[in-house]
């Protein structure tokens, strides 16, 4: 039987919305050389390489945002442009905020950081031969725990899980990003005050802040306001711009791994809190000084080259200055902001897709920075975007036979592996955690096997339910996927 892919006069495969193509609605911009460079590098991105239909960007100094701007389209198919008020997740941005929360408790008796999690929440259990983990740890990402694959839609019941798992490195010691760790943080952050974490950041954080229009919680009532959030009309092979978007499987959640939805001028008040040091709205004191300190401090090399981490933020050096910067990742939605803390300036992009978020507000900081010193407008450069088919491996050991093979689920955040063999070993191939990768598989003593050469690693894959020879499930860190029949 020959299979034919239905497709329209575009091109595009039946079901899937083209990535913008120019001219794009724009709203806000300035008329200063400043705007003008930025907005060239955002239409460069969004026509170039990105895989969104618009973005919201806003700059900000010590007085709060400077100017605020969109670009492109929130939903693709009604050509409804993006306006200042329409709202983005911004993902793992939040992490800062989940952090800035857990130093207010710490100034207020509360909780203390440095004391063991199960102290505050007596439930908590993950096998380990280390000591026991800290809420620093979790904060710093350095509690040796899966980073998670968001199975359980919730908090309460993948953090219980974490008993199933192992801390497979010394508290404190290793930065291994996990989403699973802040929502611990989240719980902590309910015992203590009472309420719900959403709650605790509206109350606490986001009011003080002035980031009225921004929600704490991404519900059916916010999906009103916001844009329609896109991923590639492939998810099992590095996306290419010609084959299209797809809107994204909507997801409600309220976890302190990432829950906020807000608009790029909202954001800009909390790139002046960083900037001021921890100051709301109208210069109202939210952390003090000394807690401001700690979180903007380098307190452990991340595992991307060139930066650390803080508290909830990245840290960084910058052509010579020093920057707090996080991205964000949501099914559907990505964002990065960047403060360059010795000039005082911010920017933050907000965009219903994946792009060059993070180059776009490094590259805004630099033209801010060259149009006060009188220096030459910075280039800015688009990353070429590559497209790679389906992993195929060679022959695998016989041994390895049972499970080699495509899995899927229906978790949007783990959504397929594949498994191959690869020069005598298996590898996988896999996205979790918005991030896609290959790894070895290191076959353990008790039949599973550890993702990755480093010995560090607490992420494992399990295979188990064997029909006809074949392994039927497969189960990655907690999320279990189920064997396919695509190759």
């Amino acid at each position: 039987m020959v299979v034919h892919m239905t497709t329209d006069p575009a091109g595009l495969s039946i079901g899937a919305v083209a990535v913008p193509r120019g001219p794009l609605p724009a709203e806000g911009w300035e008329t200063s050389p400043a705007s003008r460079a930025i907005r060239d590098a955002a239409e460069r991105s969004l026509l170039g390489s990105a895989l969104a239909g618009g973005l919201s960007l806003a700059v900000a100094d010590h007085d709060g945002v400077i100017w605020a701007a969109t670009l492109g389209f929130a939903d693709l198919a009604a050509r409804r442009e993006v306006t200042a008020g329409t709202l983005f997740e911004i993902g793992s941005i939040s992490k800062g905020f989940t952090c800035a929360l857990l130093l207010q408790a710490q100034e207020a008796g509360l909780v203390d950081i440095d004391k063991p999690l199960e102290e505050y929440l007596p439930w908590f259990e993950v096998r380990s031969r280390f000591r026991p983990i800290s809420i620093r740890d979790l904060m710093t990402h350095t509690g040796g725990i899966v980073s998670g694959t968001d199975f359980s839609g919730e908090s309460a019941f993948e953090v219980w899980s974490l008993r199933e798992t192992e801390a497979t490195a010394e508290p404190g010691t290793w930065f291994h990003y996990s989403n699973v760790g802040y929502k611990a943080l989240g719980l902590v952050l309910a015992s203590v005050h009472r309420q719900p974490y959403h709650e605790v950041l509206r109350d606490r954080l986001l009011r003080p802040l002035g980031m009225a229009e921004s929600e704490s919680s991404i519900t059916h009532d916010t999906r009103q306001r916001l844009a329609v959030g896109y991923e590639p009309f492939y998810d099992d092979r590095a996306p290419r711009r010609e084959d299209g978007l797809v809107p994204a499987t909507w997801v409600e959640t309220a976890s302190a791994d990432g829950s906020i939805a807000a608009s790029a001028r909202d954001m800009a008040a909390w790139l002046r809190f960083l900037i001021t040091g921890g100051l709301g709205e109208p210069g109202t004191r939210l952390l003090g000084t000394s807690s401001m300190e700690e979180m903007l401090s380098p307190l452990v090399e991340s595992d991307e080259p060139g930066f650390s981490y803080g508290l909830g933020v990245s840290i960084s050096q910058v052509d010579g200055h020093r920057y707090a910067s996080h991205g964000g990742g949501m099914i559907g939605y990505h964002a990065h902001m960047a403060c360059d803390l010795d000039e005082g300036l911010g920017a933050i992009v907000l965009a219903n897709g994946d792009g060059p978020w993070q180059e776009l507000t490094f590259h805004a900081l630099a033209v801010l920075r060259a149009e006060r010193s009188g220096s030459p407008e910075p280039a800015f450069t688009v990353r070429p975007s590559v497209r790679t088919d389906p992993v195929t491996g060679d022959e695998p050991d016989s041994w390895a036979l049972p499970f080699v093979g495509h899995y899927r689920t229906y978790n949007p955040w783990c959504s397929n592996l594949r498994v191959y063999g690869r020069a005598g070993q298996l590898w996988a191939s896999y996205a979790m955690d918005d991030v896609s990768q290959d790894a070895p598989l290191e076959r353990l003593p008790d039949g599973g096997f550890r993702l990755g050469s480093d010995e560090r690693s607490p992420e494992r894959l399990r295979f188990d339910t064997l029909i006809d020879g074949k392994a039927v499930r497969a189960t990655l860190s907690g999320c279990a996927l189920y064997r396919t029949f695509t190759p």
